[in-house]
């Protein structure tokens, strides 16, 4: 009886043990699937785990996590909204910065803004996502501004065919087959198995290697196509990256991680057959430091992405010349292409002068956009990088853009919500073929521009803008006048980096406050004319600089000199590019002062102009601002963009940030509690992505970024 009586006991026991155990065990697996960031595992395990004990919070925000994680924007906007209303003011740094990005990335970016501040109002200072954070933000504001690329028809995903729940990503179109494309994809079936991140074979906790495979585009879609031969695609890593010698080399990357490898170079038939034991690339890119992204040019030139010495954040792009069979030391694009962010995967039209890459910079308008930079000829030197607009770019990651041999397509990689899986395959389809991308130069590439010029004895450019004067607004259009805006006009076309600064400078006739304010008027009247001129708005600067830097004394020997005034009110244009130097010169031409009146307060006023200052930015307004704390300030100007209907009052300058943060606390003292202090680099004021750029050449930055 003793016996059956514990049996009984043991089973009663084991029965209740069970269910309490198991949701425990449930949890665990869960939580160590996500924690290696194996969303596919995760999810089940806590959507069982959710069954057996519903309403855990952390659970919940889980689930939306790996949700978003696999492209299912919907389903993940739903828990996590879920949880968000239940917890809109305690809630976890972890839920806000998941429910913020999902909102991000739906586009939805008015309250993606208002949750990633919530999430740096709870993160601690130490967080390691507050800066990913705060840029972020800036790229919600991008995206609110964001315009459609004109030129573009549509872009449609590839289809199932082609994408699948797993990574399909680097399109690479085939240079003797028109239509078909080559890419890698990392999922079920590749020869590699799963791999953890020190290259071991991790059937628990590894992610899928990558293989190379190609499609066809038919009239009916895109077929499903086939991995390439197993003699290149091996256990290892491999990912496809361009074509040479008119398609009879493959250029392709192999190694045990994604973030090291060699770069490897096989000769490629119709059949798609490949050598045994491929050689490896006897060039200057660095696989085993994760260098890659090659594309080249004519097989002349090499760009690719790397973070090396020298160069200004992050990954930049870099460009190598072949010469006599050897390739040279690579060069960085410099920073008009390159930012403080990553730049990457970079693509040179046909045309030798338009560059297509990937940046996560701020202004893109979630991580990584397509950017399209422009080489001008005349100024030998790239323009500023553009955002390639909507739809080709999203608040997700759109990298590996290519286009078609003749214009009318092009395909990137993007792992927008709503797709089959983690990075699907896009097309891009064209409302005309880029014909003009297609047309080669002269010469072809952008590189020998200035070997050419050198050649033909082409000098830099020299323009001289004379200071225009006026006495009211209505001889500011005068006909001289106008013939200087023309002068600045043909500036700006020959320096297409740059832009046109306006400073007008008043004679104090009336009340401070009406002086500035009129002055920015003066400004917009010929901001006005240049861009009927056709001169881009976004060219454009303005400054209102007050009476404070005449070049005439208005008093002389104790009396006052009216006839002052005829030298100090005038406006005088600059053409900058803050940061950079011009191939050429722009030259600010004023009347001649007579000696015995001259001030010396103009050359104050070129000091500021050149290199780095800062202001105190303190006031925003649509109206004339009126206080009597301008009187009491040493400095005030107004500055404005051409139809941004705000001025900026701007107070003090000064030659270090230490000194300029002083004074932005004593106008906060005063009342102004929206001060901030605002570096000005050669005339227009930066940001922060612009400052981490220059902080090499101007240490005194620091102090500006860390704050």
């Amino acid at each position: 009886m003793r016996i059956h009586l514990f049996f009984l006991c043991f089973c009663l026991f084991g029965a209740v043990a069970l269910p309490a155990q198991r949701p425990a065990a449930l949890r665990s697996a869960a939580d160590k699937a996500f924690d290696a960031q194996r969303w596919e595992a995760a999810l089940p395990l806590y959507e069982q785990f959710q069954e057996a004990q519903p309403g855990d919070l952390q659970v919940l925000t889980r689930l939306g996590i790996c949700h978003f994680e696999l492209g299912r924007g919907e389903k993940s906007a739903e828990y996590l909204a879920y949880v968000f209303n239940r917890t809109p003011e305690k809630g976890s740094p972890e839920l806000y910065y998941a429910y913020a990005r999902t909102l991000h990335h739906r586009a939805d970016f008015q309250k993606a803004a208002q949750v990633y501040k919530q999430f740096l109002r709870v993160a601690p200072s130490g967080h390691p996502l507050r800066a990913r954070v705060r840029d972020d933000l800036r790229r919600c504001l991008s995206g609110e501004s964001a315009r459609a690329n004109e030129a573009v028809a549509l872009l449609e995903n590839l289809g199932d065919a082609v994408n699948t729940a797993g990574d399909e990503f680097a399109p690479l179109p085939s240079v003797q087959r028109p239509g078909r494309v080559y890419y890698s994809a990392a999922r079920p079936g590749c020869q590699g198995g799963k791999r953890n991140d020190q290259g071991y074979a991790d059937e628990a906790a590894g992610h899928w290697c990558s293989d190379m495979f190609f499609t066809e585009r038919q009239p009916a879609g895109y077929t499903p196509g086939g991995a390439l031969s197993a003699l290149i695609n091996s256990p290892r890593h491999e990912v496809a990256l361009d074509f040479g010698m008119n398609g009879q080399i493959l250029y392709y990357f192999r190694g045990f991680t994604l973030y090291g490898g060699e770069i490897l170079a096989d000769t490629a038939t119709q059949k798609d057959e490949y050598a045994l034991q491929p050689p490896a690339f006897d060039g200057p890119v660095r696989g085993e430091n994760g260098e890659t992204s090659l594309f080249f040019f004519n097989d002349q030139l090499l760009l690719f992405a790397a973070n090396r010495p020298g160069g200004y954040g992050g990954l930049d792009i870099w460009s190598a010349r072949l010469a006599h069979g050897v390739w040279g030391e690579p060069q960085n694009l410099r920073p008009v292409v390159n930012s403080a962010y990553d730049d990457t995967a970079p693509f040179l039209a046909p045309d030798g002068r338009t560059l297509f890459f990937s940046s996560n910079r701020l202004e893109s308008i979630g991580g990584f956009d397509v950017f399209q930079a422009v080489y001008d000829d005349v100024a030998m030197d790239w323009q500023p990088p553009a955002n390639y607009g909507l739809p080709v770019n999203s608040p997700a990651n759109d990298v590996g853009f290519r286009l078609s041999a003749d214009g009318k397509y092009a395909w990137l990689a993007s792992d927008r919500l709503d797709g089959y899986g983690r990075r699907d395959l896009y097309t891009v389809y064209y409302l005309t073929p880029q014909a003009a991308l297609l047309a080669p130069s002269n010469p072809p590439l952008f590189a020998d521009v200035p070997a050419r010029a050198a050649v033909a004895g082409d000098r830099p450019r020299e323009f001289i803008l004379p200071a225009l004067y006026y006495t009211d607004d209505k001889d500011l259009l005068r006909a001289e006048n106008r013939a200087v805006l023309e002068q600045a006009q043909q500036a700006l076309a020959a320096f297409p980096s740059a832009k046109l600064l306006l400073s007008v400078h008043t004679d104090g006739a009336v009340p401070l406050a009406f002086d500035l304010y009129y002055g920015i008027k003066k400004s917009e009247i010929l901001a006005d004319a240049l861009v009927k001129a056709g001169v881009p708005a976004a060219r454009l600067f303005l400054r209102s600089a007050g009476p404070y830097f005449p070049a005439s004394r208005t008093v002389v020997g104790a009396e006052p000199y009216p006839a002052g005034a005829v030298f100090n009110r005038r406006v005088e244009l600059r053409i900058v590019a803050p940061g950079e130097t011009l191939p050429g010169s722009v030259l600010l031409e004023r009347r001649p002062t007579p000696e015995a009146v001259t001030s010396g307060r103009e050359r104050e006023f070129d000091a500021w102009m050149s290199g780095l200052a800062y202001g105190v930015r303190f006031a925003e307004t649509r109206q004339i601002l009126e206080s009597s704390a301008l009187d009491l300030l040493d400095i005030v100007q107004i500055e404005s963009v051409p139809g941004a209907g705000a001025y900026a009052y701007l107070a003090g300058w000064k030659k270090t940030y230490a000194e300029a943060a002083r004074l932005a606390d004593e106008l906060r003292r005063a009342g102004f509690t929206d001060a901030k202090v605002a570096p000005i680099l050669d005339g227009i004021p930066i940001g922060k992505a612009e400052a981490v750029r220059f902080v090499k050449k101007y240490p005194d930055l620091a102090g500006y970024i860390r704050n």
